[in-house]
């Protein structure tokens, strides 16, 4: 190995090891976007250390530590949370912020956002109750003692009220136009076998005229002119996630989408498209941060689903062992990453096809190649 070669491969591994470090919910820009009404369990980290900023400044009276939990919720309209966290080892800090429209890590960081919850708690129970109201984005951050890494159980429950306690109906349509003459977008999710509608979480982002996050299966927007690229991801339970980053909203198109969401079935392989890894290594790069985050919130989401990942390489056939292990050590590289991630061992599993079950057996060109290198995920 030549001098040059070793300095980049010791690059490399300091990279991938910096990286995992700070991947994961301990930070504001790795927070998990909670789904109401589901259950959750996550540990903390262990980070050690003190935030010499006081958490951005918002607090004035104890000392703040880097081991965090960061979660967000976006609610669908006015309604009492309920965030309900069962810790039997550790006491632990709850803060809430909401901020209206904008990146939420950004705002807290200009201290644009308010903080309306700050409540240690010594017992087997904290809970924060509170009215949110519609168009606002909300923050919770938990935080440990320096260095623990107990973990929490913790129910996130929300019911659609009026200021006046009155129960919303909580409707599958979520129309959203206002200007009868403006052009209007509807996008329908279903399923992909029944065709029945999905009430689904709904992020898109892009665009001023329709950025945000929502929940329906039928949702009706005003737009003002065509939109030719805009990043659309739906999320349900029981279903396999969708994501979109080149979606286009065009009137020639006729200003009407469906998603089909694929149920998750025993049996079932989605593949998971920009995780990427560094040439004939199994280090992961950094710009696979967003998708592997993503298939943490999938698992969050539905919590009783068990995965393999399944992890492919491109190859001519002459190092089919060689290419076997490269597979295999990526996959158990992503598995590491959302152990990491607060993910259940017991959930997770890894396995190395090599080149054994390609796309393209014979591959003309860098996109084939590319399509059989490849992550994918089986539902057990």
């Amino acid at each position: 190995m030549s001098k040059k070669t070793y300095i980049l491969f010791l690059f490399l591994c300091f990279f991938s090891q910096s990286w995992t470090q700070e991947m994961g919910y301990t930070k504001c820009t790795g927070g998990i976007s909670l789904s109401p009404n589901n259950f959750y369990s996550l540990s903390f980290q262990g980070k050690k250390g003190i935030d010499k900023k006081n958490l951005y400044g918002y607090e004035k009276t104890i000392e703040v530590t880097k081991n965090q939990i960061w979660l967000f919720f976006d609610p669908p309209s006015s309604g009492l949370l309920s965030l309900n966290i069962k810790n039997t080892k550790t006491p632990f800090h709850t803060y809430i912020f909401k901020e209206k429209g904008g990146d939420l890590c950004d705002e807290l960081n200009a201290k644009k956002a308010k903080l309306i919850f700050s409540e240690p708690s010594t017992t087997d129970l904290g809970s924060a109750f509170l009215f949110t109201e519609e168009a606002l984005r909300y923050a919770v951050l938990l935080m440990a003692d320096d260095g623990v890494k107990d973990s929490l159980e913790f129910s996130f429950d929300f019911s659609p009220q009026d200021k006046y306690g009155n129960e919303i109906i909580d409707s599958l349509m979520f129309d959203l136009s206002s200007h009868h003459g403006a052009l209007e977008y509807e996008l329908h999710i279903r399923d992909g076998i029944t065709k029945r509608p999905v009430k689904s979480k709904i992020s898109l982002t892009g665009s001023n005229d329709i950025d945000g996050a929502y929940v329906a299966s039928d949702l009706i927007l005003n737009i003002r002119k065509n939109i030719k690229i805009c990043e659309l991801k739906v999320d349900a339970e029981g279903y396999f996630s969708f994501d979109n980053a080149a979606h286009s909203i065009l009137v020639k198109n006729g200003l009407n989408d469906t998603i089909l969401l694929k149920p998750l079935v025993r049996g079932a392989v989605a593949k998971i498209d920009e995780i990427y890894f560094s040439a004939g290594l199994s280090d992961i790069l950094e710009e696979s941060g967003p998708k592997l985050n993503r298939l943490r919130d999938f698992l969050l989401v539905n919590a009783g689903v068990n995965i393999e990942i399944q992890g492919h390489v491109n190859g001519d056939g002459t190092q089919r062992f060689s290419s076997k292990r490269l597979s295999k050590k990526r996959a158990k590289e992503i598995v590491r990453h959302l152990i990491s991630a607060g993910i259940s061992s017991k959930r997770l599993s890894a396995k190395g096809f090599g080149f054994s079950n390609p796309v393209y057996k014979l591959p003309q060109n860098e996109m084939e190649k590319e399509a059989n290198r490849r992550v994918e995920i089986l539902i057990k």
